[in-house]
């Protein structure tokens, strides 16, 4: 992960915080809602420890009292909360198809979202974007609000100059991405702090924060794009690795029927129904792709479930068998109802494989799509900068 501050620190004693009162934004975030009492006891603080803490965190507005609740006996409690309005990201997912930018809130709620599409992307071109973007989801909020905003994150696949003859673009236009550094363009566009990671491991954050890995502390997280990618956590972490590129799955080998070696993405990625589409269509692959609904092309995405299910099952198995995971969550940039008929037959293709010495994990779907990447850029700057975690 990288870390690029501006030149000029832009971050308020707003967000300057303690360790403590880190640990208990942490509890409160993961609570909901909860009482000081409760708060020093999880957080082993004393009462008055507990209750300077919280007046401070509400004094400086990130945190708000929700109304008292009534317990058995004693007075009634009042809970605290995170305040929706105590402060704000923006994300950028970086694709090779297309890009999105969300601008979101301390609870994950999206306040503003942009998105466009590509034949494939240039530094050129994203920095455009990113330019217009910044100023119209800046536009999303009151002058009070823009002083709250805490970072800027940005989600990119790693060696984007790699894989050119899956996705069909243009090598010197992939080659332009070789050495350009994404930190230093975009400090360039905002005062903001910018940071830079993996746009997968990104989404796995947004899944871990708020989807369907949300009550899970272990699992491993796979997302189908153009190409493949996934993210794991581990002890209620994303686990990035030394280099930023955990669970890069779709450079996970795998074998072909026809007994080849090959990687998962050459099995498992949205190019190879796409590129199915344009031999039969030529031209409009990518129009089918980003449409709302897959239909028109039964045969063909029947073909392309069959595989990807056969190379995410054997992926599963074999996070599983390193981690010992209990569960997998799926996502990828198709409509929702390819993804769960997705999830199903992953699940089937692992109920008939020899899992001998295996727990089988239970396989969930995500819940983000296309905004996985985004939303998890988006929230990882909040996370750095607030949260003990």
């Amino acid at each position: 992960m990288q870390l690029v501050q501006p030149s000029t620190a832009s971050t308020s004693d707003t967000f300057s915080l303690s360790a403590n009162e880190r640990r208990v934004l942490s509890i409160i975030r993961k609570a909901g809602e909860m009482p000081s009492a409760e708060i020093a006891r999880l957080a082993d603080l004393s009462a008055q420890s507990a209750s300077v803490i919280t007046r401070a965190l509400e004094a400086n507005g990130i945190i708000s009292k929700g109304p008292p609740t009534r317990g058995k006996v004693g007075k009634p409690l009042t809970p605290f909360m995170l305040n929706p309005d105590g402060a704000f990201s923006i994300g950028l997912r970086i694709g090779r198809r297309s890009a999105d930018m969300v601008l979101i809130d301390i609870t994950g709620d999206v306040r503003g979202d942009l998105r466009t599409t590509y034949p494939y992307p240039t530094p050129d071109s994203i920095i455009e974007f990113a330019r217009n973007g910044l100023d119209k989801l800046r536009g999303c909020l009151d002058e009070a609000a823009r002083g709250r905003l805490i970072g800027f994150g940005i989600g990119t696949p790693f060696e984007m100059w790699n894989w050119q003859e899956l996705t069909a673009t243009p090598r010197q236009e992939l080659m332009a991405w070789k050495g350009f550094d994404l930190g230093e363009a975009f400090s360039e566009l905002t005062d903001l702090p910018v940071l830079v990671a993996n746009d997968t491991s990104m989404a796995c954050t947004g899944e871990h924060a708020f989807g369907g890995g949300a009550d899970q502390t272990d699992f491993v997280y796979f997302y189908v794009g153009s190409l493949v990618g996934g993210g794991v956590v581990l002890n209620d972490r994303a686990y990035l690795g030394p280099k930023g590129n955990a669970a890069a799955f779709g450079s996970l080998p795998v074998v072909g029927k026809d007994g080849s070696w090959r990687q998962l993405n050459t099995q498992a990625s949205i190019v190879q129904l796409e590129e199915a589409l344009n031999a039969r269509w030529p031209g409009r692959g990518a129009d089918l792709i980003h449409a709302a609904n897959w239909t028109g092309f039964d045969d063909l995405l029947d073909d392309w479930l069959g595989r990807t299910a056969d190379g995410l099952a054997y992926a599963s198995l074999t996070s599983v068998v390193a981690f010992d995971l209990p569960q997998i969550v799926i996502d990828c940039s198709a409509p929702a109802a390819i993804r769960t008929e997705l999830v199903a037959r992953v699940s089937a293709v692992m109920e008939s494989a020899d899992t001998r010495g295996i727990v089988v994990p239970r396989v969930v779907e995500g819940h983000f799509g296309p905004k996985a990447g985004a939303l998890g850029a988006g929230y990882q700057p909040i996370l750095t900068q607030l949260f003990d975690e």
